[in-house]
């Protein structure tokens, strides 16, 4: 070892010492720590959530919650990757007019999406829900598709801990206040003011964002002002509109089931699917912590072509991912049946269910590298065409053998989906980038 290393790493094995030294063990462990912080706060608020509403309620809440989640996504526009791309692509030229324009397209893009996708969602959420709960609720859609674009800047240029980790904290404590005082002095929660307390800490988180990025800005371009803007529109349209379709997809990858479920059976049960289905994510989540760290970096490197770095990175990113992986399956294994009781006692006959999913949630969260490459390296379209494929098939085999075999033919669809599309997915990216960016790397080469 080099006398100029630091001293824990003379007190480890040369093999763990050399590893441990080669990762950007600051960022990724600021990564990690701001997930945690997430999976905290994600994890208090559901508990917090099913606890001072009834089952009826809660369920009720799930799938609103859902629905929002899912049409916050589309609301954006596609902006949240269109803006981390074209940000690394202008901001390596200098190009303040490109920039200026591109800021100008996604404002508008934005404002158009979410005046659409959010007029949508009132006129069914009032088929549904009280008017006052569908409000609050179009509230909190509006003001988290535009914090969904924001964040991604800002995490791009300042880092996880001001991007996503300020927004997990101040988005998050509004809403977790109101249930505990609820909780506390014996007040009835309701669906209303849970919907308008998560407004509110999207609106706070949103402004210190928006100053956040406005700041950056301002620093790396001080004439942005004086500039005239130079616009793309047309290439810039079909970009967004590849980004729009995927992160759509995606969206309802993630948040259809829910509301399947409550088609299929009842609010309560869907309360109870909703709860299992973020359990599951959330064990994952530390792998997804790495994620954050692969969307900030990558771009840098594969648009400046430095290889060496970018496959020393990459191998990092799968060695942490697999740990955090295993490490999560253990955790639910040993605890899952304990946490589902904690949030609410009816909630632990799920356990199976939880153990299914996780699977899938597992091979999702291994292969996510290979989503992100695909989209940040211009191979967007071949990542929707495999996205639209397989979303479809999950819907259809949630209908149908959720309505067969219940909750668990719905895990068991969901499980399979995830690991087939996680394995096309690292495929098409090692055909079409020329690396295999996902886990499955670390594989020997006779497997691949």
């Amino acid at each position: 070892m080099m006398l100029d290393e630091p001293r824990w790493a003379r007190a480890l094995p040369p093999s763990v010492a050399r590893l441990l030294l080669r990762l950007d063990l600051a960022s990724m462990a600021s990564s990690v720590g701001i997930k945690v912080v997430m999976v905290i706060f994600n994890f208090a608020l559901i508990t917090l959530a099913a606890r001072a509403l009834d089952a009826d309620g809660f369920g009720h809440y799930s799938i609103l919650y859902s629905a929002a989640s899912l049409l916050y996504i589309a609301a954006a526009g596609g902006q949240e990757l269109f803006i981390l791309r074209s940000w690394s692509e202008i901001s390596a030229n200098r190009d303040a007019a490109r920039l200026k324009g591109a800021l100008r397209f996604t404002g508008t893009t934005a404002l158009i999406g979410t005046i659409t996708v959010g007029s949508g969602f009132l006129l069914w959420a009032q088929s549904r829900v009280p008017t006052p709960e569908a409000f609050a609720a179009l509230a909190y859609l509006v003001l988290a598709a535009w914090l969904q674009i924001t964040i991604h800047l800002v995490r791009s240029e300042l880092g996880v801990a001001r991007g996503d980790g300020l927004n997990a904290v101040i988005s998050g404590m509004v809403p977790i206040l109101y249930l505990m005082i609820c909780l506390s002095t014996g007040i009835d929660a309701t669906i209303t003011y849970l919907f308008l307390a998560l407004a509110l800490g999207n609106a706070l988180s949103l402004a210190v964002q928006l100053w956040l990025a406005a700041q950056r800005i301002a620093l790396q371009f001080p004439n942005l002002g004086q500039v005239r803007p130079i616009s793309e529109t047309k290439d810039w349209f079909l970009r967004s509109a590849k980004f729009w379709m995927s992160s759509t997809l995606e969206a309802v990858n993630q948040y259809i089931d829910v509301i399947v479920i409550a088609y299929l059976m009842d609010p309560a049960t869907a309360g109870a699917y909703f709860v299992t289905v973020r359990l599951a994510n959330l064990f994952a989540a530390a792998a997804d912590a790495i994620n954050l760290y692969t969307t900030r970096h990558l771009p840098g490197l594969l648009y400046r072509d430095d290889r060496e770095a970018l496959s020393r990175m990459l191998d990092n990113v799968a060695w942490l991912t697999l740990a955090f992986v295993f490490a999560g399956m253990v955790a639910i294994i040993l605890g899952g049946y304990f946490v589902l009781m904690l949030i609410n006692p009816a909630y632990a006959a799920y356990f199976p269910e939880l153990l299914v999913l996780c699977i899938g949630t597992a091979a999702l969260a291994a292969g996510r590298s290979s989503a992100i490459t695909l989209m940040l390296a211009g191979h967007e379209g071949r990542y929707l065409r495999i996205t639209a494929i397989f979303v479809p098939l999950r819907i259809v085999g949630l209908l149908f053998f959720g309505s067969a075999f219940g909750v668990m033919g719905a895990v068991a669809v969901s499980a399979v989906c995830f690991l087939a599309q996680s394995l096309v997915l690292r495929r098409s990216a090692a055909a079409l980038v020329g690396f295999d960016p996902s886990v499955f790397r670390l594989l020997p080469q006779r497997l691949h």
